[in-house]
Formats: C-alpha cells, structure tokens, sequence
C-alpha cells in the first residue's frame, strides 16, 4: 500500500480549491448524459494511476502528461473540444479542439550537440519572430491548449524568451525546456516572474564525463547542474529530463540517479528512451539502443517501484505514458509541435510538415493534421512510421504534407488506449 498518496490524497481531501476544482469539473461534464459519478471517479482514479502527487505551492503535479490540479489550465484542457455539448463523450473518444500539450522549438541554434538529437537532418528557414510566436500562442490558447512548453535547440538563447513566456496567460501551463546553459539565479527568477510554472533540464546521468561526451560538450554537466539548483531556488517546478539508453535500464543505476537529481533539487525525473530520429535514423545496429517491450515493460515496473519511495522525486516515463494501459502515444491528437520557422509536425520526434503558420493559422493546420492522424495509438508513431518518413524525404526533413498523408493512412490505429476505453 502506498501510504505516501494515501497521505497526500487526505492533504488534497482538506484544501477548499481542490474540492471547489472537482465541483467546477463535475458540473461541467454532468450536462453529458454518459457521463456519471462512477465514471467521474474512474477518470480521477485513471489519471492517478502509477502516479506521485506531488504538492507545489497550491498545486498538485498528478501527471505531467496533464497541467497541475487545481489550475485555470486543467479546467481549459477539460473543455477542449468541439463542441460545448457532450463534453465527456468528446474526451473519452479523443475528439479534441487542440492538443493537450504543444512543444514550440523557439530556435534551432544550441551549444550542445547531442548524440540523440531528433532536430537533425532537418531543413531550416528563417526562425519566427517575437511577434510571430506570440501570434501563435495567442491562438493555440483560444484553441484550448492546456500545455506550452517551449523548447529548441536552446530556447535560452533568444533574448525574447521572457516576452514570449508572458504571453502565456493562465488557461495555459508555461514549460521550457534546457541544457541549463547559463541558466542563472537572476534569469530563473526572471522566467518564474514571466509566467514560467516548470523548467525541465537535460541531465542524462550523475557521470560527469558519461553526460558530457553525450552532449559533446566539456562544460555540459556543471551547467545542467547549476540551472537545477537555480531553478529550485526561483521557485520554479523543476523536472531533470533524461534519456536512458537500453543499457542503462537497471534497478540499481536508475535509483542511484533518482536519488542524485532529487538531492540537486529535481521534483520530477521524466524519463524519455531512444526515438528512432535524428541520427540514429542512419547508426547501425538500431536494435541495442532501441527498447524493445520487455525493456519498456522493466523500465515501467522501476518506476512504479521508485513512485513508492517517499525520498525520491516523482518518476515519470515516455514507456508508461505513452503506453496502451495509459494513454498511448499522442502524436498529432494528445501532443503536437511547431517548428522553429513555423512548420506544424505531429510531435517533436515524428518530422512530418502539416503546413506554415506564417501561410494559415494554427488552428486550422492543426483540425487538419487531426483528422488525418485519428485516435491516439497503441506504440509510439515515431518508431513505427520515421524510418519511412526518412526514405520518402531521401533524408531533406521534414517531410512534405502529400507524402506525409500516405503514412497517417498506414498507421491509423482502430484501438483505444486503455484510459479511453475504461471510459467509453
């Protein structure tokens, strides 16, 4: 049993926001004549599930595949969708006016250069600009976008980024992604007052040489470091973002690093294994970096296993999120991306082009390349389709829109994820 959600459960229990919060969600998904008290408490229960709470200021992180609870941004993700009637039944069928989370690559420039970057290979125009990106934001909001995380290359290195962080209001959660270069206490603080709820930081081991050969850079592991403890003291959600290599997937390692971040001031570990993008779209033996199931299945019941130790940071992984008991991979439905120069993709690792934002609104790019992806799948699309994305492109990423369609057509799914048919 584990006491320590027990625990924290009963704290969210005696707070009036999270109780005046559930009344708000309740009333607005009751005028939906399937929706129920029971499945009310499924939902909750569904979400919860494999789950840390973890209580910051006067939040709660349940998931971060979801804004914090209570907050105006869980209650726009709530309500995203089509039509203001028959609310419940558009979300438990995938049917979304906006993705839950979008990822806004700010710039393609970055000091680093990883080996498992999924930005290479890729063709770049010229970047958006300040007013451009806001434009962008302004509507991904009216769409009922609950999550905006912005990211690159290095999003630290456009002076705008405090400007683009407050056009973010609160139907929103603002997220950045780093390396932690130069990450400050004054500019931490700086992002905190902008608007900023969480920063996630690149750290892919507590190996000082093993993460800077990763990033082929000599100063990489200090900054990353340093950003997590400036981020902590700015009062900022502070996620360490790693990627765990096939290798790597052991009990004994991955509690020492859990440990490790917790100690440097993550609250949260999100673990992301290898996607078959960016260079590895051309390394040979693909097979021992790759997870296969029963690696994913491993790295899920370590995680479960760390969720339950109350000194570690709350342990989060691609492999359960995206996993058909969770769910599922959420690229082009749950999660989208937006280029540097303005090009909507299905997500981050899946180099596809739905079209400019400079040429038609987000939104109607986006009701486009919905509708073509379908529901939410069981695998991660990009493991399935980007070895054929790649040949079709002869290698020149992103794929164009004509050729990118054939693919959505071959990998429709007909399965709901687990969290969706529980509901249905």
């Amino acid at each position: 049993m584990n006491w320590s959600k027990i625990g924290m459960l009963m704290n969210m229990s005696l707070n009036p926001k999270v109780t005046k919060d559930l009344v708000k969600v309740y009333n607005i998904l009751k005028e939906d004549k399937n929706f129920t008290l029971n499945k009310y408490i499924k939902m909750m229960l569904n979400i919860l599930k494999g789950e840390k709470i973890v209580k910051f200021e006067n939040k709660y992180v349940l998931s971060s595949f979801l804004p914090p609870f209570p907050s105006e941004a869980f209650i726009t993700n709530v309500t995203a969708s089509l039509s203001p009637h028959n609310i419940f039944t558009q979300q438990i069928y995938a049917k979304r006016s906006a993705p839950i989370s979008i990822y806004l690559c700010l710039t393609h420039k970055c000091p680093n250069n990883c080996l498992y970057c999924s930005a290479k290979n890729r063709k770049i125009a010229e970047e958006l600009t300040t007013t451009e990106w806001i434009k962008v934001i302004n509507d991904l909001q009216d769409m009922g976008t609950s999550i905006i995380g912005l990211t690159g290359g290095e999003p630290m290195v456009r002076e705008d980024i405090y400007e683009i962080i407050n056009a973010i209001d609160e139907r929103s959660t603002a997220i950045l992604f780093t390396s932690g270069v130069n990450l400050t206490l004054e500019k931490a603080k700086r992002l905190k007052q902008s608007g900023l709820f969480s920063i996630g930081i690149s750290l892919d081991s507590f190996d000082r040489n093993k993460h800077n050969a990763n990033r082929n850079s000599d100063k990489a592991f200090d900054y990353a470091l340093a950003a997590l403890d400036n981020s902590r003291k700015a009062g900022l959600y502070t996620m360490v973002q790693t990627v765990v290599m096939k290798e790597d997937v052991d009990q004994d390692k991955l509690f020492q690093f859990f440990k490790f971040a917790g100690d440097k001031g993550a609250h949260e570990v999100k673990i992301l294994e290898p996607i078959l993008s960016g260079s590895l779209l051309t390394t040979e033996d693909i097979e021992d970096i790759l997870y296969d199931p029963k690696t994913r299945q491993k790295l899920i019941e370590i995680q479960h296993k760390a969720n339950e130790i109350s000194g570690f940071p709350k342990i989060t992984s691609f492999a359960y999120t995206e996993s058909e008991e969770k769910y599922g991979c959420g690229a082009g439905t749950q999660h989208s991306y937006v280029s540097g120069d303005g090009h909507l993709y299905p997500c981050d690792f899946v180099p596809m082009n739905f079209g400019s934002v400079r040429d038609r609104g987000i939104n109607h790019l986006w009701k486009e390349m919905n509708e073509q992806i379908g529901i939410p799948k069981i695998g991660c699309f990009a493991q399935k389709a980007n070895r054929k994305v790649y040949n079709l492109a002869e290698g020149k990423l992103p794929l164009e829109k004509e050729k990118s369609l054939s693919i959505c057509q071959d990998h429709k799914s007909e399965k709901y994820p687990k969290y969706y048919r529980d509901l249905q």
